[in-house]
């Protein structure tokens, strides 16, 4: 009687396995309960036979294996389970948008403070940017130096007025020439 459970169970597996391979590819439940399966039909020869009745029934589990694999290769199975083909913009997969790659070097502005990820507004379209690097406050300009798929790269545009402190006043000018 332990014959027929082991069995059993090491067929109830390898029918888990093929279920797994050939009607619901992906889902891997079935596969490895199908594993454990076969594992518990060997435990079980060992426990209730002893070793070289559960050596027999591992070898018929390896035999199985070798059948498995042979249906595999012969029914073309490994092409189902592996992509084989390339998603290029030739054939439509495409991340970027034209949307996005009109962005290449317009200005905008901050809406969020970039740390470096946020968001900024160019015309009148927001998007996720991420500054080349440094911390940019929110309000200040930026220009999108470089588009890669759905990563908008963005870099702060320097004031262009000079700050008032640093530009010398007439009087330092016509006291410089005094001297």
């Amino acid at each position: 009687m332990a014959w027929i459970y082991a069995l059993s169970l090491l067929i109830l597996g390898f029918v888990l396995i093929l279920l797994e391979i050939f009607v619901i590819p992906g889902f891997n439940i079935f596969g490895i309960i199908g594993f454990l399966t076969v594992c518990a039909g060997i435990g079980h020869a060992y426990i209730n036979m002893g070793f070289w009745q559960a050596a027999t029934v591992a070898a018929l589990g390896l035999v199985g294996t070798a059948v498995l694999v042979r249906m595999m290769i012969r029914a073309r199975a490994w092409e189902r389970l592996v992509l084989e083909s390339a998603t290029s913009r030739e054939r439509g997969y495409d991340s970027a948008t034209p949307e996005r790659e009109a962005l290449m070097g317009q200005q905008g502005e901050a809406l969020t403070p970039l740390r470096p990820a946020g968001r900024a507004q160019f015309g009148e379209q927001a998007f996720d940017v991420v500054s080349e690097g440094g911390f940019i406050s929110r309000g200040e300009r930026v220009e999108v130096m470089q588009v890669a798929g759905n990563r908008v790269v963005v870099f702060r545009i320097p004031d262009e007025t000079p700050d008032a402190s640093v530009i010398p006043s007439t009087d330092d000018l016509e006291s410089d020439s005094n001297e």
